[in-house]
């Protein structure tokens, strides 16, 4: 029979700990959870690599694949735990693309040219994708549907930009309409592929993100912001956060 181990994660802190924890244990296998999110080189017989070194290394990897900036940060942060509060990790919690988040470790050229690598040889990335059935859309444009034209915008809606939920788009929206007398926001979501796309209708007008979603909140939230630009409600400032291209 196999018998496994979970749990003494914080008193693993290097190779010959798991191999300690086993013999204690009486286990055949020994599972890490938090240990290997701070350091996964934790189970290096030869030793721990200084955390610098593994980070890079996590990073070339998320540049090759065009690994989200949010999945990436969420690593990271994991990772550099208390060191957040270093000067550059509070640089690091201000970051929002994957560029950025690069720079700050000295890859950002790289990051740079495999992602015009990537355009050139025609591969989208990921705030890119559209359903199969799709042509991938302009970053700016008007278009049109059942006769209404559409202000449409490449600019994706990032949660983690927002403090509380009253600082949301769709909820500035709201409250927008209410204090100017309009009838509030009505969406309009479309679904294919497992994606999401939303229109938002504000004072007979309509408004919506290129960017197709992976959930409809999000779509809805997008849509929002885009309306918030054209009002002239949001600044410059906080869609470029978004990876907004005007």
């Amino acid at each position: 029979m196999v018998r496994r181990s979970g749990g003494g994660s914080k008193e693993i802190d290097r190779y010959e700990d798991i191999v300690t924890f086993k013999k204690a244990t009486g286990c055949s296998s020994v599972m890490l959870a938090r240990a290997a999110q701070w350091n996964c080189s934790v189970f290096r017989p030869d030793g721990k690599l200084p955390l610098d070194e593994v980070i890079v290394s996590y990073l070339r990897y998320a540049i090759e694949y065009d690994n989200s900036g949010s999945n990436t940060k969420y690593c990271l942060q994991n990772m550099l735990r208390e060191l957040q509060e270093t000067p550059r990790g509070k640089k690091f919690l201000e970051t929002q693309t994957l560029e950025q988040m690069c720079s700050l470790w000295g890859l950002g050229e790289q990051c740079r040219q495999k992602q015009v690598e990537m355009k050139q040889r025609g591969l989208l990335g990921r705030r890119d994708v559209v359903p199969a059935s799709l042509e991938p859309r302009l970053k700016k444009r008007k278009v049109e549907e059942g006769g209404d034209m559409v202000t449409e915008l490449q600019c994706a809606f990032l949660r983690n930009v927002y403090g509380s939920d009253v600082e949301l788009p769709k909820t500035r929206l709201l409250m927008w309409s209410r204090k100017n007398r309009v009838r509030q926001p009505e969406y309009n979501t479309l679904q294919e592929d497992k994606l999401f796309k939303s229109v938002v209708t504000v004072d007979g007008k309509k408004y919506s993100s290129s960017f197709w979603e992976k959930n409809k909140r999000w779509a809805e939230q997008g849509a929002a912001l885009v309306c918030l630009w054209a009002l002239g409600l949001e600044s410059i400032e906080t869609l470029s956060k978004h990876g907004c291209i005007l």
